[in-house]
């Protein structure tokens, strides 16, 4: 039984700009957090290896203490640590993989087409670098029989780009188990094709603002039934809290409204909260964002709300919009029943939206 991390796109060094300095600091400070936190469930899962598929720097020139730090985390796995680079820490005469030191249990591979790297005599990894920001990376090998061969490669999934863009048919007669992609931030899912299982397992926390969905690593074990499992990395987070503004009358069901979305990891989350629909009140942006800012590691408050206009504003318009109008109207004075005329107002305000050709309001239908 073999079993191995597999990580990729950590893109240690992020400038993480959007974010003020302090808060920027913090978020790349959680990053080695979670490479450690990585390393450390390695070693108490006992595996054989933790692959990592590029991309492990932001930039192929990272700052000293940046390469440091990495390696002095690295240098604590009780297992061999292989790196494909990839297009942001690609391979090149002055690259750390080359000059800095590393520890005796990371190997770097540094050649653009596939070669060899032994985990004992459990199996063979076959790995690649990037020589620059694009690479096309032929899966042809002359694999070793009997053991299990593993792929490791920055490689786009989701396009015919210029970053080594691998497909389902690309893996099918490739004769690997299983191959270790990077570059997808997020997570692909275990796929199959033919005999080899591949996936990328994104990054492992947010790095941008379009950076959302799981958050994490793989581990896997490989014997005569393989199995994986996605390992959250506990990092930075993106979310999308989207709150329709209509059928709210006060800050406080504003709160209530936004409290009801908050994941339990708020501290470490970069929040962008987009506001919809009408709103019969003037909210306090300026507390609401003060409020926020206590609560997430950061929030973008984006405000796409309208005044609620009134629902009687075409009732004196000679057309289908003010035959309409009317017509309701003479339904709602006509009726006692509160339920029929919330009925009637809620039936006039869809008719209007749709002959208006704007989204159909959100609103609670009465009981």
């Amino acid at each position: 039984m073999l079993s191995i991390i597999h990580l990729a796109d950590l893109h240690l060094g992020a400038a993480y700009s959007f974010l003020p300095p302090d808060k920027a600091a913090a978020a790349r400070e959680s990053q080695f957090s979670v490479l450690q936190r990585a390393v450390d469930y390695a070693n108490t899962q006992f595996v054989n290896a933790i692959l990592i598929a590029g991309d492990l720097f932001d930039s192929p020139s990272p700052a000293g203490e940046i390469v440091n730090q990495t390696f002095s985390i690295l240098s604590r796995a009780n297992c061999c640590v292989l790196i494909a680079p990839g297009n942001h820490d690609y391979l090149y005469a002055e690259s750390p993989y080359l000059t800095a030191q590393r520890p005796e249990q990371v190997f770097v591979f540094t050649s653009p087409v596939l070669t060899s790297f032994p985990i004992g005599d459990r199996a063979s990894v076959w790995g690649a670098a990037f020589c620059g920001q694009s690479a096309e990376i032929p899966l042809q090998a002359d694999l070793i029989a009997g053991r299990p061969n593993l792929c490791l490669l920055h490689s786009d999934l989701n396009h015919q780009s210029g970053y080594n863009p691998l497909t389902a048919s690309d893996f099918k007669n490739s004769g690997f188990v299983y191959a270790a992609l990077g570059h997808n931030h997020q997570y692909s899912g275990m796929r199959r094709a033919g005999q080899t299982i591949y996936a990328c397992p994104g990054s492992p926390y947010g790095l941008s603002i379009d950076d959302m969905g799981a958050k994490g690593f793989l581990y896997g074990r490989l014997g005569e039934e393989t199995k994986f499992r996605f390992i959250p990395g506990s990092g930075i987070e993106f979310h999308a809290l989207k709150i329709d503004f209509t059928p709210l009358a006060s800050d406080r069901m504003l709160e209530q409204a936004l409290a009801a979305q908050i994941p339990k990891n708020h501290a470490k989350v970069c929040a962008t909260v987009e506001l919809t629909g009408e709103r019969c009140y003037e909210p306090n942006f300026s507390a609401l964002r003060t409020a926020l800012d206590a609560v997430f590691l950061h929030t973008t408050v984006i405000d796409h709300t309208t005044t609620r206009r009134s629902i009687w504003r075409y009732q004196n318009d000679d057309d289908l919009r003010g035959a309409v109008t009317r017509r309701y109207r003479a339904l709602i004075d006509k009726t006692t029943n509160e339920t029929e005329k919330a009925n009637f107002t809620l039936s006039l305000r869809y008719a209007l939206a749709a002959m208006d050709g704007e989204p159909i309001p959100s609103f609670d239908a009465p009981k």
